[in-house]
């Protein structure tokens, strides 16, 4: 008896399992063999009695394509967050295989006894979906940006453009997060694990290879220096150097940075001096300027690499630290030996009647800085003076033409002193000979 029942199990279990299988490999199968859905059939709230496998397949598919569009996944960083809808990330549905179960129902249900509802199951790729949110995701990752520093003439000052750092987010982690919520058919709330990433230069960086290093100023006042188109001519070489900023290694040239002196480039005729004596001549003066650069030059210990001295000592600046230019003839050049760009600021107050340059960049080390110091250590013999006939003058006339100047030797230095202001080093800048000129006195032939 024990034997007739066992065997009596196993067929039912047959027969049961044979009831809960369709029979089919797939919907295609199903399709081509005319087969039908049973009676009262839901999946996922779709209706699908009666239909075939490939209707059924499209009316479930049409459902999910617009479930997925309702769906969204909030992705948050930080302060930001965005909505990622469903439609746009790699979800795949078995909706296949559920069908296929459908299939394996009775074909007849009363409706009495309620719709017969089967669910579809989510999934996503985990290569996919990351490549997706990584798309998708993309404004909550970004570079770091580097600060900026602008010398700004009207403010005679810099303006700092400020750092900002950047974000790196975990699509690992986040394809985790988010395949853990499809798994669950739902969408949700998640908060992507980040990390800054920090730029390469700070707003702090700028801020320290921005200061001061030195500062020197000349007065022009009096009746020499102080005369108005000498003033103009001052202030407008002044101007044109304001803000010059120099890159690391590279050399600037007085010359080239305010261009020819003459009328059409609107200077003005100023004293100055040419072959041994005073002359009128478009921008006049314009060599205080480049003196004054020249001392904060030396002072910021950067290098010097063309420099040329006046014919003789002037009142505005201590022996053997001037530097004239001309146009077509002495220049002043010199070379940032920094590591970062120095800015030059040049400003003349012609209500004060001095100029005054100001060298910015990476402080000097240790807080050291540099003093400068000049004397004259001998003096030339003197000229005497020549006598030169001059046809223009009327018999018996006679005129200065030059005034004889008696030569002298100038030696400058630069005093380094640390942070307690020690002298630690003292360094030849330059030895200056001052020609002397012999005096011209012009007499009539006649």
């Amino acid at each position: 008896m024990k034997k007739i029942f066992a065997m009596f199990s196993i067929l039912l279990c047959c027969l049961c399992c044979a009831a809960c299988s369709s029979g089919y490999s797939s919907i295609e199968e199903a399709e081509a063999d005319g087969a039908r859905l049973g009676e009262c059939i839901t999946i996922d709230g779709v209706n699908v009695s009666g239909m075939s496998p490939a209707e059924a397949f499209e009316a479930v598919e049409t459902a999910h394509t617009e479930a997925l569009k309702a769906l969204y996944y909030t992705v948050s960083a930080g302060e930001d967050s965005l909505d990622i809808s469903g439609s746009l990330l790699p979800v795949a549905f078995n909706t296949r295989e559920v069908i296929l179960e459908a299939l394996s129902l009775k074909k007849y249900w009363p409706a009495a006894n309620g719709a017969r509802q089967l669910h579809t199951s989510m999934a996503a790729d985990s290569g996919e979906l990351k490549a997706a949110l990584e798309q998708q995701s993309a404004s909550l990752q970004y570079a770091p940006e580097n600060a900026g520093a602008s010398y700004d003439k009207d403010k005679g000052g810099f303006r700092y453009t400020e750092h900002k750092d950047g974000r790196s987010i975990d699509f690992d982690d986040l394809t985790s997060q988010i395949s853990a919520l499809i798994a669950g058919s739902s969408g949700g709330n998640v908060t992507a694990k980040s990390s800054p990433i920090l730029p390469e230069y700070t707003t702090d960086m700028a801020k320290a290879d921005t200061q001061l290093i030195s500062e020197f100023s000349t007065s022009f006042a009096g009746g020499t220096y102080g005369k108005a188109n000498r003033v103009f001519n001052i202030c407008k070489a002044a101007d044109m150097i304001d803000g010059t900023a120099i890159a690391p290694g590279q050399e600037f040239d007085m010359n080239a940075a305010i261009g020819d002196r003459n009328k059409d480039n609107g200077w003005k005729t100023a004293t100055a001096i040419k072959e041994g004596t005073y002359v009128q001549e478009y921008g006049g003066g314009v060599c205080q300027v480049s003196t004054t650069l020249y001392n904060a030059v030396l002072m910021a210990d950067l290098e010097v690499t063309e420099r040329s001295h006046h014919s003789w000592p002037l009142g505005y600046v201590d022996i053997g630290r001037d530097a004239t230019i001309s146009t077509g003839g002495p220049n002043f050049k010199f070379k940032n030996t920094q590591e970062v760009p120095v800015t030059v600021s040049a400003t003349a107050d012609a209500k004060a009647k001095t100029v005054t340059v100001r060298i910015y960049g990476r402080p000097l080390p240790d807080g050291q800085h540099i003093e400068l110091t000049s004397k004259k250590i001998r003096a030339l013999s003197s000229p005497g003076t020549n006598t030169e006939f001059d046809y223009s003058l009327a018999p018996g006339q006679s005129k200065i033409t030059r005034k004889p100047r008696r030569g002298s030797v100038a030696e400058s230095y630069k005093l380094y002193y640390d942070a307690d202001n020690n002298l630690i080093k003292k360094e030849l800048v330059s030895t200056d000979t001052y020609r002397s000129i012999t005096g011209i006195i012009s007499v009539s032939p006649y």
